[in-house]
């Protein structure tokens, strides 16, 4: 089952590719750092580079052992307002500028579409590739009440 967590890095061990997060209600989680882990800085895309203070938004995969973490996004200075989401393409309205998802928790979501980055197995795509029910994993930059999507990718096997 994939996640998203939010906190501040306490600790980064590589050694054993773990880093340790406190997140918002103060409690601490070990997170293995993925075999094709993408560590997300303003906007650039490394496979590692995470640092102690570090405010992030997790991607991850949970189950019965452990939590493996797959996309980290670093919220800070222009990031500062970006957000990591998870949920289910529901339409495009690619003639208004919007794309529509509904979140794992159920709640249907509208982002502007305003250059927005879209991939598909991590490859340029375009907002027309992905289909409905597709699971996406996009960042959407949240100011004030205007929701804008910055990135969109999904994984298709």
């Amino acid at each position: 089952m994939n996640r998203l967590s939010k906190g501040k890095v306490k600790s980064v061990i590589l050694e054993r590719k773990e880093f340790l997060l406190t997140d918002r209600d103060g409690r601490d989680q070990i997170f293995r750092l993925g075999d094709h882990l993408v560590v997300n800085r303003g906007g650039k895309e490394s496979a590692g580079g995470l640092k102690v203070d570090d405010s992030v938004s997790v991607y991850y995969e949970q189950d019965a052992q452990k939590w493996t973490a797959h996309y980290i996004l670093v919220r800070q200075d222009d990031a500062r307002a970006w957000q990591l989401r998870s949920g289910a393409f529901k339409v495009d309205n690619a003639g208004k500028k919007m794309f529509t998802y509904t979140d794992d928790c159920g709640a249907e979501w509208t982002c502007c579409i305003n250059g927005s980055r879209v991939r598909l197995n991590m490859q340029t795509g375009r907002i027309e590739d992905i289909r409905k029910g597709d699971t996406t994993l996009a960042i959407v930059e949240e100011i004030e009440d205007k929701a804008t999507l910055k990135d969109v990718m999904v994984s298709r096997i």
